[in-house]
């Protein structure tokens, strides 16, 4: 967690160094989360496959000259995965507030023109809470971490529409850390997922 809080702190202080130059934009965003987990050693006998969750938040915006920018998307997002051995099948949902600092670089087009872009950056997840359904529901929070870090990168485009964008985006999110507390003996588990957004930004100021 240390690594990942210096990371954090640099990515602020790097927003923070070019106010004067920089645009900043706010909004929403919304969509879904394809989740997964990635388990190490594999259990025997047992598949691991994808749980369609939610996804949804703000958005804070820093655009600098040449086409950089940085992006603070804090959202509530639904993880977990749908885990089957034989005609057993249960659901393993552990929802978070993820914080994602996005890198992004934008390809410069004519004025009024859809925008693409690329992106990157690290996240910190706090843990809302876990749960496992198999017909009635079971709380699981004290068998998993309090807080994930990981990292997401994705492309996008921006739609112009008066001052205000709308944006469009598909990206990969995995877990660096072991979110396991107890679940499994001598076992790592990750996060993962794929995630499909939409949003929209309104600047601030002139």
């Amino acid at each position: 967690m240390k690594k990942a809080l210096v990371l954090f702190v640099v990515s602020f202080l790097l927003v923070g160094s070019s106010f004067a130059q920089v645009k900043i934009s706010g909004g929403v965003l919304g969509g879904l989360n394809l989740a997964n987990v990635t388990v190490d050693p594999t259990p025997t006998g047992i598949d691991f496959s994808n749980l369609t969750g939610f996804a949804a938040g703000g958005v804070l915006n820093f655009e600098f000259t040449g086409g950089f920018g940085i992006q603070v998307e804090p959202m509530y997002i639904q993880n977990g995965a749908k885990v089957s051995s034989g005609s057993i099948e249960e659901k393993i949902k552990v929802n978070y507030i993820d914080i994602p600092v996005i890198f992004m670089y934008t390809f410069a087009t004519g004025q009024g023109e859809v925008e693409p872009y690329v992106m990157a950056g690290p996240v910190l997840g706090i843990r809302l809470s876990a749960k496992e359904t198999n017909g009635s529901e079971v709380d699981i929070k004290d068998y998993t971490k309090g807080s994930n870090f990981g990292g997401t990168f994705g492309a996008g485009v921006k739609i112009p529409v008066g001052m205000n964008r709308i944006f469009i985006e598909g990206r990969y999110t995995i877990g660096f850390s072991d979110i396991n507390n107890g679940i499994a003996t001598n076992t790592t588990i990750k996060t993962k997922g794929i995630q499909v957004l939409a949003g929209i930004t309104f600047p601030f100021g002139s």
